[in-house]
């Protein structure tokens, strides 16, 4: 707890600071993300290509999965309505996963 209010300005600045860090870190981090989405992408178009689902490069093992995924609107839905209604908002959504890891010797 501050004593004074010197104390309490140096607290925060102190969380403004670190704040702004945070909001610094979060963009990076996205940027990342969004580079990491874009490189997957192109690596399944590859593998869809060759019609691969393992490949080492490098010493680098890439595995690529695709799979459909079953997924409706929760809002839409309503327990009460029954199987029928379910059925009706499940869409099957197709995924491609791919998975970069270290290539077992």
């Amino acid at each position: 707890m501050c004593k004074n209010m010197k104390e309490l300005q140096t607290v925060s600045e102190k969380i403004f600071e670190l704040e702004q860090k945070k909001a610094k870190k979060k963009k990076e981090v996205d940027a990342l993300e969004k580079e990491i989405k874009q490189l997957k992408a192109e690596t399944s178009t590859y593998m869809k290509k060759r019609q691969k689902n393992e490949l080492t490069v490098a010493g680098l093992t890439i595995l690529f999965t695709a799979f459909t995924k079953a997924s409706f609107d929760k809002e839409v839905f309503i327990a009460d309505e029954g199987e029928e209604k379910y059925k009706k908002y499940l869409k099957d959504i197709p995924v491609e996963r791919v998975t970069v890891r270290l290539a077992k010797n």
